[in-house]
């Protein structure tokens, strides 16, 4: 990491963590409940209810949703509060060192972006292939 690097990291952060980590983790517990909303109707089972037995019809869906939503909520609650930590002790480690805040936002240089380019391309190229499977055998 180099000194632009640094400085963005630690202006970025000094500003992220205000919120603190119990709403950040509220938020990631949130976004995982979503997430596991979203699962349960992708894997909403048919139901051989009768069409008039609505309770028969929901209550395959509801189980589903009963257990995907806390799951899914309790690993985004674990996931962003182990990314605040992480992210917390690099930044008090690194003012530790004497790294100091800077005032205004640090001016990236194209050489500097390479790492977040490379994770971009990757993860553009793995949506690519999920997306395929969606389409090839949905």
């Amino acid at each position: 990491m180099n000194e632009r690097q640094r400085d963005l990291f630690l202006w970025l952060w000094s500003r992220r963590r205000k919120p603190g980590q119990t709403a950040i983790a509220l938020r990631g517990a949130l976004i995982g409940a979503l997430g596991g909303l979203v699962f349960a109707f992708m894997l909403s089972p048919g139901s051989d209810a009768p069409a008039y037995d609505i309770i028969g019809q929901l209550a395959p869906m509801a189980r589903l949703i009963a257990l995907s939503v806390p799951a899914f909520a309790f690993i985004g609650w674990l996931g962003a509060n182990r990314v605040y930590a992480a992210q917390e002790a690099m930044y008090q480690s690194m003012l530790a060192s004497g790294a100091e805040v800077p005032a205004q936002k640090p001016v990236m240089q194209a050489s500097d972006r390479g790492p977040a380019v490379a994770v971009g391309i990757a993860v553009a190229i793995i949506a690519g292939f999920i997306i395929f499977l969606f389409v090839q055998y949905g």
